[in-house]
């Protein structure tokens, strides 16, 4: 293995992904993965069609290599795996606690047109003690509402003490008593006098079809835009708040608004050093057993040059040795989004 080979493949690579010694906002995490990703993709797709291949397709072909020239249990091999299923994994946590602005937004388009109603989205307060994010605020003559998005497309128990749990993973619960608590601190704190005298907290299931079994009966529950209808209704009450003390309201939540930072716990270092590793690693090992693509052979035209007439380096199926790697940093969206423990 020379370190010119690595240098090679690590050169394209540096300064990509994120720094663990650097702050980042969600959005920001998100860029800097996907652009390691996108970095990585690359380099496959200029020398094949991996790109037609399903993440499921391409993650067999990584694991048939690794096996085959006796990767797959080396430590490299284990890390760079590890790393890699961190990455995708928190790609796709942060686009989907990310999505509960867009999908507040779409439920709440009906009440967007009162012009008596401010509606404030992503917002993120914190003090000394505590820290919170709010997918939704809305301040109505009759009160203000805060709505907790929870984009579950499956079967929902919350139990008798406010956990939510999804009925197909016991590992991703949400404490929602205790996250609303805050929330509403951290805005009485902030609010003080102005704080309104009718505070409401609703829970948003932008899946409609989402079945909830619900123990707890202390938030109301609405699911897709039916929560607009919900939220005028509470209007009968009759109105508490002019539109000074609207507007008032408003600003002073957008004026403590501070958008959140955090290190990033994906070893994108590790991985960009891993991956060169592993690469030239199958390379020298391909160099001494020969062709090492795993699709069946077609048939060997009469005037063709054989695969021994070749010099090693000619025969590997670089296309495919470089798709099997890298593939890893195609996390599997359609599995890792679903994913939200972290949210």
């Amino acid at each position: 293995m020379t370190n010119t080979r690595m240098n090679q493949i690590i050169e394209p690579l540096v300064g990509l992904g994120t720094k663990p010694d650097v702050m980042y906002t969600n959005q920001e995490v998100v860029d800097h993965l996907k652009a390691l990703q996108s970095a990585l993709a690359q380099g496959v797709f200029e020398k094949t069609h991996a790109e037609n291949l399903r993440d499921r397709d391409i993650m067999i072909h990584f694991e048939a290599l690794a096996k085959e020239y006796g990767l797959d249990g080396t430590e490299t091999y284990h890390r760079f795996k590890a790393n890699m299923d961190e990455l995708g994994y928190t790609i796709g946590s942060f686009i989907k606690g990310m999505c509960g602005e867009r999908v507040a937004r779409k439920a709440l388009k009906l009440l967007s047109f009162d012009k008596s109603v401010r509606i404030l989205y992503n917002v993120q307060l914190e003090d000394e003690d505590a820290q919170a994010e709010y997918d939704a605020i809305v301040v109505a003559p009759y009160g203000m509402f805060v709505i907790e998005v929870k984009n579950w497309g499956t079967a929902v128990k919350i139990s008798p003490n406010g956990l939510l749990i999804r009925d197909d993973s016991s590992d991703i619960i949400y404490d929602l008593p205790g996250r609303m608590s805050v929330k509403e601190a951290l805005l009485r704190e902030y609010l003080q006098e102005i704080f309104p005298a009718h505070y409401h907290n609703l829970l948003l299931f932008p899946n409609e079809r989402v079945q909830i079994q619900d123990n707890y009966h202390q938030v109301p529950i609405s699911c897709g835009a039916g929560i607009s209808y919900q939220i005028k209704s509470y209007a009968k009450t009759g109105e508490s708040l002019t539109a000074e003390q609207v507007e008032k309201i408003a600003e002073t939540i957008l004026a403590n608004h501070k958008e959140q930072r955090a290190l990033c716990s994906v070893r994108c270092d590790e991985i960009i050093a891993d991956y060169a590793k592993l690469m030239v690693q199958i390379e020298e090992a391909s160099g001494k057993t020969g062709n090492i693509h795993l699709e069946p052979k077609a048939p060997t035209p009469a005037n063709a040059v054989t695969q021994t007439e070749r010099p090693w380096f000619r025969q590997i199926n670089w296309g495919n040795v470089a798709a099997s790697i890298a593939a890893v940093a195609l996390p599997g969206l359609a599995a890792t989004i679903a994913i939200t423990h972290k949210r």
